[in-house]
């Protein structure tokens, strides 16, 4: 009955700030570079976190921002990826087709977690703990996979997430005939029809990536 009760608490918790707009700012904390800073940072590579299938929404959004920061500093770019030719070879087309040299475009495909695929490019390339990195990876990722690579001695690394950009048109139906049942009303708020379901599962990822933040805390990876 005690735990009942908890979770229905917590439950309604959830459900008050999907009405509010606490899950953007708690996902916008956790795509914030902890190493921001004003100095002028070059990256000398570009690191993108793979992030599962291809095609698939987070490795479009990150391939995006790999090939518009390769493009712009013109360097070599380091995908960490578990082993998967299907998924490599159409990441490496998509880079190709946005403009990076094939042969600028470096698989590391040890590991398959954050912690892992890290520790084991620093093993392999021990030199790169010393380069400039900029880690291209999802929002939610963004900081415990910066504070990874700073636990494992890298010294000169930025972080940047790849945010979608805001949409910027009125999603409202007031004054449009949509025809339909009579009977049932319309629902002209778009807080209630996109914002307020965006925001919670905006709740769901940032809850599930601060047990990952928490975990990797208890186990000494970050």
């Amino acid at each position: 009955m005690i735990i009942s009760s908890v979770f229905g608490v917590l439950f309604l918790i959830f459900l008050i700030l999907g009405l509010t707009p606490a899950p953007f700012y708690m996902h916008y904390a956790l795509g914030t570079d902890p190493n921001k800073s004003e100095e002028i940072f070059v990256p000398e590579y570009i690191v993108m976190l793979g992030g599962g299938s291809m095609p698939s929404e987070d490795n479009l959004m990150r391939l995006y921002y790999t090939a518009e920061y390769a493009n712009y500093y013109r360097v070599p770019v380091i995908i960490l990826h578990p082993e998967d030719s299907i998924s490599q070879t159409r990441m490496a087309e998509e880079l190709i087709m946005k403009g990076i040299n094939a042969d600028s475009i470096l698989f590391f495909t040890e590991g398959t977690n954050t912690r892992a695929q890290i520790l084991s490019l620093k093993n392999e390339y021990s030199q790169l703990t010393s380069d400039n990195l900029l880690i291209i990876t999802s929002p939610e990722h963004l900081t415990r996979t910066v504070k990874c690579f700073n636990k494992l001695d890298f010294t000169n690394v930025r972080g940047e997430a790849a945010f979608a950009a805001v949409i910027n048109f009125n999603l409202s139906l007031e004054d449009q005939d949509l025809l339909g049942s009579r009977y049932i009303p319309k629902v002209n708020n778009t807080n209630i029809r996109y914002t307020f379901w965006n925001y919670l599962k905006l709740e769901i990822t940032c809850y599930r990536e601060y047990f990952a933040l928490i975990y990797y805390k208890l186990k000494g990876w970050i």
